[in-house]
């Protein structure tokens, strides 16, 4: 009878060890009444507490998946409960007084969410290269490791490539946590898994998706998945290529130069077009037409000018279209990127009035600001016009100026006689440090002179202020057009009375 009882207690002490459930990730806090708290899918809210003069304290618990409620419990200090082996609730501690706020009552309880430990496998797909021409053989790499809290059991990897690719299949029998797939196990270092393919035949340019997916098991033999993937660019027959310098200066004209390239079987007439975009100026007619005979190249060259400096411009990429079969297609290069260098001199004219009176005067500010990436020796003088006298201030200005550094003059008129007048517009030179010179103008500014101007009817003197009456050669006389304005308002009044007799 005693070994059967050491048996049965053996067998209910593995099967207890066997299904022992590994704890992960948790997520803990002290909660009032109606806090809550979250963590992978689950979260946890406080619905109630215990009056404070009963024992044990308890607090009342939500636990809600996805937003709807799958338990309540009412737990102690220290005490917990699980649900299907998959999150375990635990109340730490429950408070109902706090003694140092002057002993208000709010309870509150620290508690925590926890989350069964289980494998997580996260899977990346990088290619070597972004684009690929028809019918070579493209090159990927494929990353996973195991980020979660258990081991990830009976792991397989599959990799498809698209319609009519055979996948590729790749299994490893356990990745522990932290632990990432090693592709090549002879070498020191850990190194992705290396699949290849050999891409379709296509006649157009066309987006091929490469998507990889494990499955594997957890401890307790739950199926999960992870996908990853990327996308490849698989091209036809035609490529096009668009090259620039990728340093010019400003002021200058560089080449960009157009190669289309075809690697199909049969010629194929094209259409080449190109844009230079909002940074840079061609007086080129950009469309050219041509036939590209298999295995060769067909190219097109032009002039452009930046419009400033600066650094990363990009031009847009090039376009041919073509037709196979009575399908039309559309072919794009890359983008190239240029550093456009030198200095940039702006200038602004601006005054301190447009309209003075005469005698007055008006004070000119002439800035002058290198907006390019490389330093200017800059110089500008004024010219005072003849209808002004220079009251003081400077005309002259020669500095060197870096970039983004600004200069001014500034002076002032004395406008002697009224009229409309106009200073004319300043012009600056400039030189880089090749001694290129540039010339530029500003605005040209209107200034008005008015002459002082006569008291007006409203400032002139009243009768009380000394002025005489009128005379009597200035009285309406009787009869007069004066005397009407008189005689409308007798007739009204007239009319009134006599209605009112009969009233």
């Amino acid at each position: 009878m005693i070994p059967m009882r050491a048996l049965l207690a053996y067998l209910l002490l593995a099967s207890m060890i066997g299904t022992a459930v590994e704890w992960g990730d948790r997520a803990e806090g002290e909660l009032h009444w109606g806090e809550a708290l979250s963590i992978g899918g689950y979260s946890l809210e406080v619905a109630d507490f215990t009056p404070e003069e009963r024992t044990p304290r308890m607090v009342m618990l939500h636990l809600r998946k996805g937003g709807e409620l799958i338990a309540t419990r009412a737990l102690g200090p220290g005490e917990s409960f699980s649900f299907d082996d998959a999150v375990m609730v635990r109340a730490e501690e429950v408070m109902m007084r706090d003694y140092l706020l002057d002993g208000s009552a709010e309870p509150r309880a620290r508690v925590a969410l926890i989350l069964r430990a289980v494998p997580d496998l996260t899977v990346r797909v990088v290619p070597k290269e972004e684009a690929y021409r028809g019918g070579d053989r493209a090159r990927l790499e494929v990353e996973v490791e195991n980020v979660g809290m258990a081991a990830a059991e009976e792991v397989e990897l599959e990799v498809a490539f698209g319609p009519g690719i055979p996948s590729a299949k790749h299994s490893i029998s356990s990745l522990a946590p932290g632990e990432v797939w090693d592709g090549d196990p002879s070498t020191r270092e850990v190194e992705p898994l290396r699949v290849s393919f050999r891409g379709p035949p296509v006649a157009g340019p066309q987006e091929l998706r490469v998507e990889a997916r494990a499955r594997y098991l957890d401890p307790e033999g739950g199926v999960h998945e992870a996908v990853g993937g990327t996308s490849l660019e698989i091209f036809g027959p035609l490529r096009v290529f668009k090259y620039a310098e990728e340093e010019v200066r400003f002021g200058e004209e560089s080449y960009v130069h157009l190669s289309v390239s075809n690697t199909g079987p049969r010629p194929q007439e094209v259409v080449l077009t190109d844009s230079v975009g909002r940074d840079f100026l061609t007086g080129a007619t950009l469309e050219w037409r041509m036939t590209v005979p298999p295995g060769e190249s067909e190219g097109a060259s032009y002039t452009v000018t930046a419009k400033r400096p600066g650094e990363g411009q990009a031009l847009p990429p090039a376009e041919a279209t073509y037709s196979v079969d009575g399908k039309g297609y559309r072919v794009r290069s890359m983008a190239p990127v240029v550093d456009v260098v030198g200095p940039l001199v702006e200038v602004e004219k601006r005054a301190s009035s447009s309209r003075v009176g005469v005698g007055e005067e008006v004070t000119v500010t002439v800035t002058a600001k290198n907006v390019g990436n490389r330093r200017a020796k800059a110089s500008l003088q004024e010219t005072v016009p003849p209808w002004a006298t220079l009251v003081g201030g400077e005309t002259e200005l020669s500095l060197l100026l870096l970039p983004g550094e600004e200069a001014a003059i500034v002076y002032t008129l004395s406008c002697p006689e009224p009229g409309s007048f106009t200073i004319p517009a300043t012009t600056v030179c400039y030189r880089d440090d090749r001694g290129t010179a540039c010339t530029l103008e500003s605005s040209r500014l209107r200034i008005t002179v008015e002459e002082e101007e006569e008291a007006t009817a409203e400032e002139a003197p009243g009768p009380e202020e000394g002025r005489d009456p009128p005379s009597a050669e200035a009285q309406p006389a009787p009869g007069s057009g004066g005397g009407f304005f008189w005689a409308v308002p007798a007739l009204i009044l007239m009319i009134f009375i006599a209605f009112d007799r009969y009233i």
